[in-house]
């Protein structure tokens, strides 16, 4: 079954795109690695299709304009560092490099020359403040730059700077932030070091120190995961990752999600698989006891959670985790990251944003009626409302990167230069390889609605490489042809499957076989008789309640302009008062009529309106609060609305949950 039809390429453009050499060129010098793979230079993987259409909103949304609304939080902190912050100089440090860190990534995803420049003032100015002993952040010389928060903040703001050092291959950039780093392995040696947010800046140490060698750095990570084994009271040290199970409430899940990389990033420099293992075993640990089924982990009241249909997420996870899944996917080589990174994304990521793309929800979940100022069960009550700047906090700003992460992390390369397809997703790639060859790759498809990607592969002169394509853990059948030709192969232990070939002017179309399945979903509240949601390849589908958007005061730090507000959004309305059903699934119905699929014709932006939908045969309870559903604020639990086997049968409509803000995906099984 194809979903959409594919996109017509002229001659002529191919034509032109042959005579290009792509500008961007790896700079970095030789190192041995013990990754896998690596990322293409920032700029050589840049969005097309739906992707392009959701990054020009982003860009005309929140990803163009953040700083504009909360310059002293987010414009100002590395700038001048006249910044505001109700909390200290790292927080406001935090959230404006977490911004710069998705805005230069935003630009150069998108190929923008608007968004460059904006990119371009923030980054020399930035450069302009570092002083003499290299200190290079957002603290001022009066305030504390040894506290936690510190080392946080700062390296967000070198993740942003490096982005654009590997973008336009400034090697200035490279050395003031390792000049930061040095700063950091002076004042933070011995016992100077903190077990909570500290260990982050461990990330653009090692990024650093592969392009340097500065054997300092590294040095100053092995002393700080040591450290932290005797000083973890957030279970973010090696032992603690080496266990075989967490308990919950016992660190805040962003923070975890941050740390349980850096092992691995320790062993990607090194090596010692022990550093590696642990990383593993801490990912296995957080997804057996608190992953959600749209693909992230719960964290009621920010902490580790166990799952549940009606707890929540924090929006920083879907980035976070992102990121982390893309870095585990260099590091092992092992497509499953990939899977993860489709799920998250296209799931719980697309879940919790206003389509337009000028809010999100800072708290979301599976099950879910409300989205107000007062629904919110598992933290503050306002924490589930749709806003551009929601308390300022890190949210918004961590938005802002997930999608050009994404995207950046869809083509990955070994060191004999192969190209590994880790995700999917409509995409160009352009790039110069290290023999000279210049290439041009068009990923034309509409996936995660589509199941079909073609790849036209354009090179200046015939390269002899393989390409080494993902085949997702959920597909059951494929089939790769090269030129038209049938692709003979078997998937690797890696679980690619690769295609050799001397490439030139080629065309292989990859179709990966899309069936809705009934699964079983992990629930506190539901051990005995598990809920159950459908999934159909790496999207998971939900019944979309009608929303009602109702603007909002909020309360942002600074007053909003006139055209940007917060929203509730909420399944109920004074002028049209809606009593939704509730549903439950039954086997039999299901094991007899299935779930049908049901095409239709291209919509403009397929999140606003998906072009595949399932028709489910389900059962409809006959008492869902109808007496005070006018009252309720919060999403009642899936066991408070029973249906039985000769309930009213019916066939619902269900649609993709990135396509919903308001929505049911996990539902019980008739008694």
């Amino acid at each position: 079954m194809i979903f959409g039809k594919p996109l017509l390429l002229s001659v002529a453009v191919f034509i032109m795109l042959s005579l290009v050499v792509c500008k961007t060129k790896d700079t970095a010098s030789v190192t041995k690695s013990f990754n896998h793979l690596s990322r293409l230079p920032l700029g050589a993987v840049t969005a097309e299709g739906w992707l392009k259409t959701q990054l020009e909103r982003n860009k005309a949304g929140m990803g163009g304009h953040l700083d504009e609304l909360e310059p002293e939080m987010i414009a100002r902190p590395y700038v001048d560092r006249q910044h505001k912050s109700p909390v200290s100089p790292g927080w406001s440090g935090e959230i404006s490099g977490t911004y710069w860190t998705g805005l230069i990534q935003l630009a150069f995803t998108l190929n923008d020359a608007e968004l460059k420049a904006k990119a371009r003032k923030w980054v020399y100015s930035t450069l302009a403040l570092q002083e003499e002993d290299g200190y290079l952040g957002s603290y001022r010389k009066n305030e504390n730059r040894l506290e936690d928060y510190s080392a946080w903040s700062a390296n967000w703001c070198y993740r942003a700077l490096l982005h654009y050092g590997d973008a336009t291959g400034d090697q200035t950039i490279l050395d003031a932030v390792h000049r930061g780093l040095l700063w950091f392995v002076e004042n933070w040696a011995g016992d100077h070091k903190t077990p909570y947010a500290g260990p982050i800046l461990m990330e653009s140490m090692i990024v650093v120190y592969m392009k340097t060698r500065d054997q300092k750095l590294y040095n100053w990570c092995l002393d700080y995961i040591k450290w932290l084994d005797a000083h973890d009271p957030f279970h973010h040290g090696m032992a603690s990752l080496q266990r075989d199970s967490l308990e919950y409430n016992e660190d805040h899940v962003v923070a975890f999600g941050e740390n349980v990389k850096h092992p691995a990033l320790i062993y990607s420099a090194g090596g010692g698989v022990e550093y590696l293992e642990a990383s593993i075993n801490g990912l296995n640990q957080i997804m057996d006891k608190c992953w959600q089924p749209h693909g992230a982990p719960a964290s009621n009241f920010e902490y580790l959670s166990p799952p549940s249909a009606n707890h929540v997420t924090e929006y920083c996870n879907f980035s976070t985790f992102l990121n982390t899944f893309s870095w585990m996917a260099c590091i092992t080589g092992k497509a499953r990251y990939g899977d993860l990174m489709e799920r998250i994304l296209f799931n719980a990521a697309q879940g919790a944003r206003k389509k337009d793309e000028r809010a999100i929800a800072y708290m979301s979940s599976p099950n879910q009626l409300f989205a107000t100022m007062e629904s919110c069960q598992f933290g503050l009550n306002s924490f589930e409302v749709y806003s551009p700047c929601f308390q300022v906090g890190c949210c918004p700003a961590q938005s802002v990167r997930i999608i050009p992460e994404y995207i950046r992390a869809m083509f990955l390369r070994d060191q004999d230069e192969n190209l590994y397809l880790n995700a999917f997703g409509p995409c160009s790639v352009h790039f110069v390889s290290k023999e000279g060859t210049g290439l041009t790759i068009f990923a034309q498809t509409r996936y995660p609605f589509d199941e079909r990607i073609t790849l036209h592969i354009k090179t200046t002169v015939p390269w002899k490489k393989k390409l080494m394509i993902k085949i997702p853990s959920w597909c059951r059948k494929h089939e790769i042809k090269l030129n038209g030709v049938v692709v003979n192969g078997s998937v690797n232990a890696d679980g690619y499957l690769p295609v050799e070939n001397t490439w030139k002017d080629d065309a292989l179309t990859i179709f990966l076989a899309m069936t809705p399945t009934l699964v079983r979903v992990k629930d506190v509240y539901f051990q005995k008789e598990p809920l159950r949601a459908i999934e159909c390849g790496p999207l998971v589908f939900s019944v979309k309640y009608p929303t009602f958007w109702a603007p909002v005061a909020g309360t942002p730090l600074t007053p909003l302009p006139e055209d940007w507000t917060w929203y509730e959004a909420s399944i109920l309305s004074k002028k049209k008062p809606l009593h939704p059903p509730f549903y439950a699934f039954n086997l039999t119905d299901l094991n007899r009529a299935g779930a049908i699929v049901k095409k239709q014709s291209e919509s403009e932006y397929p999140w606003d309106d998906s072009p595949i939908k399932l028709e489910v045969p389900m059962r409809v309870s006959s008492h869902a609060y109808p007496r005070y559903w006018d009252n309720q604020r919060h999403t009642p639990m899936a066991y408070g609305n029973p249906a039985t086997a000769d309930s009213l049968s019916q066939i619902v409509e269900m649609v993709p949950y990135g396509c919903t803000n308001l929505r049911m995906t996990c539902f019980p099984v008739c008694k």
